[in-house]
């Protein structure tokens, strides 16, 4: 009997966030969990033999503390694929995967490898990205470098690193408002890699549910009409709305983003209500791949508000706000049915 799929994090960042720094502590301390943790063949993971239960020169092994480091050197989803045969066959043994890109990747092809309908959603679901923000040179990054600001675009949850080195508690605060700005929906935690025990860590870590369809988790800081905008382009927009949503105009919208953004348009997230259609509507997006499904219905006499994030580089807010605004249903268009929307593939 096939066993339920494994929840699988990718975790990011850019160069000298820290991602070796935890990947290395959870090969090496025992703290009760088992991991698989994939790194592409450019990782600068270095597993002490004394760590190794075996070692036969194997792009996987396991470690004493129960975990699992596979090296890819070809296609994530064979190495995915050979992570649960080995598992299957009772060779290896792990409950959580642990994808690290390396910290010049974009994340963007590794979400849409878990979203794209393949045979990988019978053994594995992406439970979120994590993506971990230097406090002391991600600001200068994030100026500079368009990956870095990708990075943080795709994140359900941002750990800002290396807090003990700013000044004071208001430099940290600055810096977590700008990863605000830069991607309004990620929660947003300062953590220290080195000192933090377990408990906080996989708080921080797991359980985002980032890519669940039955629910979408917004920020507090997400306003209605909200904008935050990076000063060298990277922002997200939320448009908002009271009243339903035509199906037809918003595919017709979306469409419309998409032809005009493309790839510069790095996620959307968000719940809709959609005029005829009785449930919550959840949308997600990634470089031009959109899903949408069905979640709870809506109760009587509750509001049925839309709340949709778009996160990108170089994005016209009003232009964006002008396209899904025009989507809202008002009450001389009673008679239109909701239009299916794209849906979750399988």
């Amino acid at each position: 009997m096939r066993t339920p799929a494994l929840p699988v994090t990718v975790l990011t960042g850019f160069l000298g966030a820290g991602k070796t720094t935890l990947i290395n502590r959870l090969l090496r301390e025992a703290h009760g969990r088992r991991f698989a943790v994939i790194e592409n063949e450019y990782g600068e993971i270095n597993i002490d033999a004394d760590l190794l239960v075996r070692d036969g020169g194997e792009t996987i092994v396991q470690l004493t503390n129960g975990c699992v480091c596979c090296t890819v050197r070809g296609d994530l989803a064979e190495a995915l694929d050979g992570l649960a045969q080995r598992r299957d066959a009772g060779e290896i043994a792990f409950d959580h995967v642990l994808i690290e890109p390396t910290g010049l990747a974009d994340p963007g092809p590794i979400v849409r490898t878990f979203m794209a309908g393949t045979a990988l959603e019978a053994r594995y679901f992406l439970d979120g990205v994590v993506t971990l923000f230097d406090a002391v040179n991600g600001p200068r990054s994030l100026d500079e470098t368009v990956e870095a600001q990708a990075q943080l675009a795709y994140a359900d949850r941002v750990l800002v690193t290396k807090p003990d080195l700013l000044d004071d508690a208001a430099a940290l605060d600055a810096v977590v408002a700008q990863v605000g700005a830069a991607n309004s929906v990620a929660a947003v935690a300062a953590i220290d890699l080195v000192t933090a025990p377990w408990d906080e860590m996989f708080d921080k870590l797991l359980r985002l549910r980032g890519y669940q369809f039955d629910r979408v988790v917004f920020a507090p800081a997400v306003t209605d009409g909200n904008r935050v905008e990076h000063s060298r382009g990277a922002g997200s927009v939320t448009f908002a709305a009271e009243s339903p949503l035509d199906g037809a105009r918003l595919k017709a919208a979306l469409a419309a983003i998409d032809q005009r953004y493309g790839e510069r348009l790095w996620r959307i997230k968000g719940v809709l209500a959609v005029h005829g259609v009785r449930s919550r509507i959840i949308l997600q997006g990634v470089q031009g791949l959109l899903q949408s499904h069905p979640s709870t219905p809506w109760r009587m006499f509750e509001p049925q508000r839309t709340q949709l994030v778009l996160i990108g580089r170089d994005l016209d807010r009003d232009w964006l706000l002008q396209q899904l605004g025009d989507c809202v249903v008002a009450p001389a268009d009673a008679s239109i049915h909701g239009v299916p929307l794209p849906r979750r593939p399988g």
